[in-house]
């Protein structure tokens, strides 16, 4: 019954994903709905250009990074159930089964995600 653990396994993954799928749209409406109430509830018209600005750069930054994170759930999503789903992007080794489970969109070994953070600090 090895086939039927996976199976169960790829479920619970799958279920994991759309879950914080949902929760990362659901952030991200949320954010919008705050956004609408903070600007009706400002005195001067300087103030609320001041604080519009603030929130679109936020809301700019949060969208970007629920963008990233989608993708690469959508991207698991995709690799799910195939030889694909739980091998580094990178250099190919299995990724751990504890890092699947904590991170079930990884797209990388932890090495790897470590020196890919390394460059982008590099880069900056």
């Amino acid at each position: 019954s090895g086939t039927s653990s996976t199976m169960l396994r790829v479920e619970n993954i799958r279920t994991k994903l759309i879950t914080q799928r949902r929760e990362l749209f659901r952030e991200v409406a949320k954010t919008g709905e705050d956004l609408r109430w903070l600007q009706s509830d400002i005195e001067s018209e300087a103030e609320e250009r001041g604080q519009e600005e603030t929130m679109v750069r936020l809301l700019d930054r949060l969208d970007g990074r629920a963008k990233a994170e989608i993708e690469a759930i959508d991207r698991a999503l995709f690799k799910l159930g195939s030889e694909q789903y739980g091998r580094c992007e990178q250099c190919g080794k299995a990724i751990p089964q504890s890092r699947l489970e904590a991170v079930p969109a990884a797209a990388m070994c932890m090495p790897c995600e470590q020196a890919e953070e390394n460059q982008a600090a590099l880069r900056k």
